[in-house]
């Protein structure tokens, strides 16, 4: 889901002149502080990651309330382990503060360097576009999945709290309100596993849950019924859910992406013989975004491989040590600013290995952020057990999701990707992109018919309409952060279309 940063207002009118007086006598100095206080939380990021007027009016504030140099606002009203987040005294001294400062801006371009100009070979025909009816003018839409056994359509709404059931024309059979803004589906059957954020924007509160969907038969049937059951509750904005048996032992589990805010936690919950549930934490650190469960490392035992996407970004996998134990190791590390999106698998060049596929795009921090040429489709590819090294790398402003599939089933993988933080300042708004064959862009990319029609968050691919190659539905989040025109927000908002279903036309 989209990352914030709670921001407190400081007020710095003075800042860049004062810093800069102090730029030639510390700068050597500043770096190495800057080494020694940065890397305490993530990645150190580097001045050319951003241009001078973000360094002074964006970032400089927080970092200065999470260094104890200032009290955030409103500290007192905090909860205890939120308002422990930030330190009472200060962490570093007023001199080092500036030493520090000083370093980056006098290093940090005035303006952001912009990616080559892509070469796009006008819309693709391998897509035929059919738009979803929303429910509402502005959707906000949540969850996209594609039932394979009962063929249709689930489309989850984090406005109004439904789960609407659509058949394969997108027409409504059934609805399901969650009680909160859903996130994550898993299909099992006749039984739904649904992440319910309890809240959209934000937040800290552990108000989240998982529940549990029975059907007594096919959810498209007009006599079927559903009784739905919380199962785990008290979580902190899940934004992804994985079911599956973990420790295998012969029951299903629950891995939870506990994205929060400012807190949060990343782990799995055990199936006890009982019917309870005893919970293991992996990570105790906010923004775990979304998890895979898969045998990386060749062993038969099923490992984790999660995207972590507050402060400190980093692809991990936990590797499965049997009986429920697990090793941690970091095999992609990000800084801060490069706003980690989604992770995928995919044997991308067709040695039987898969790479890892990691976006870059969340840019909802600010309120007009600049477009950073680091974000795109990166794709990683293993170079022995446990350590990859990047392999290609596609720039795209504002990615959130790749999707690697062989859509033309010529035995090539190819790639689609979408923004939820497009480039708005160009003719043409880059929104939805596919390029073949081993997802080189060489020979130019592709866009698909409609897809200005919404703002783009999250997806599903599988064959739709059952003629044996790989369809798509993307799913539209009309209203959020990030810099967006009237002219375009008002496109996006009175569409009154949830979904986009991309219908493969190669079969």
């Amino acid at each position: 889901m989209l990352r914030q940063v709670t921001l407190c207002i400081v007020v710095l009118s003075a800042i860049s002149s004062i810093v800069l007086l102090h730029a030639q006598r510390s700068e050597d100095r500043g770096e190495v502080l800057a080494k020694q206080y940065c890397q305490s939380c993530h990645v150190q990021p580097l001045p050319e990651h951003l241009d001078k007027s973000t360094w002074i009016s964006k970032v400089f504030p927080v970092m200065r309330t999470y260094m104890g140099l200032d009290l955030p606002a409103g500290r007192d009203q905090m909860s205890h382990d939120l308002a422990a987040m930030y330190p009472t005294v200060p962490m570093m001294t007023e001199d080092e503060w500036f030493a520090i400062a000083s370093w980056y801006i006098e290093k940090a371009p005035a303006k952001l360097p912009t990616p080559p100009a892509l070469q796009y070979r006008g819309t693709s025909p391998m897509f035929q576009s059919l738009r979803m009816p929303a429910e509402q003018p502005a959707p906000m839409t949540s969850v996209v999945q594609f039932d394979t056994i009962h063929r249709c359509i689930v489309v989850g709404d984090a406005q109004t709290h439904m789960l609407r059931v659509l058949d394969l024309n997108g027409r409504e059979i059934r609805r399901i309100d969650v009680g909160g803004p859903p996130s994550c589906l898993v299909i099992k059957g006749n039984t739904w596993y649904v992440t319910n954020m309890g809240k959209l924007l934000p937040h800290d509160s552990a108000v989240g849950s998982v529940a549990q969907i029975a059907w007594s038969g096919s959810p498209i049937a007009g006599a079927s019924t559903y009784k739905m059951s919380t199962l785990i509750d008290t979580l902190r904005r899940p934004t992804s859910l994985v079911v599956d048996d973990i420790n295998q032992d012969g029951r299903l589990d629950f891995l939870v992406t506990e994205y929060g805010n400012l807190l949060g936690r990343f782990g799995w919950f055990e199936s006890l013989k009982s019917g309870a549930f005893t919970y293991h934490e992996l990570a105790a650190q906010p923004g775990a975004i979304r998890a895979i469960v898969k045998d990386v490392t060749n062993d038969k035992r099923p490992d984790i491989i999660v995207v972590m996407a507050q402060a400190r970004e980093v692809v991990r996998i936990y590797e499965n040590n049997g009986k429920g134990r697990f090793s941690s190791h970091d095999v992609i590390e990000s800084p801060p600013s490069f706003g980690s999106s989604s992770v995928s698998l995919a044997d991308v060049d067709g040695d039987r290995v898969d790479e890892i596929l990691l976006t870059t795009g969340d840019n909802g921090d600010y309120q007009s952020p600049p477009y950073k040429p680091y974000h795109g489709v990166y794709v990683y590819k293993r170079s022995k057990p446990l350590v990859y090294a990047l392999a290609t790398f596609d720039p795209f402003d504002g990615a959130y999701g790749a999707i690697a599939r062989d859509f033309d089933r010529n035995g090539k993988m190819d790639l689609l990707s979408f923004s939820y933080f497009p480039n708005l300042h160009g003719q043409d708004i880059d929104l939805v992109r596919i390029s073949h064959d081993n997802i080189k862009n060489d020979q130019g990319v592709w866009s698909v018919g409609d897809a200005q029609s919404g703002r783009w968050l999250v997806s599903d691919a599988a064959d739709v309409d059952g003629d044996g190659d790989v369809d798509v539905i993307l799913g539209n989040v009309s209203i959020g952060p990030g810099a967006v025109t009237d002219k375009q927000a008002e496109i996006w908002m009175s569409s009154g279309y949830s979904a986009l279903f991309l219908r493969n036309t190669n079969r």
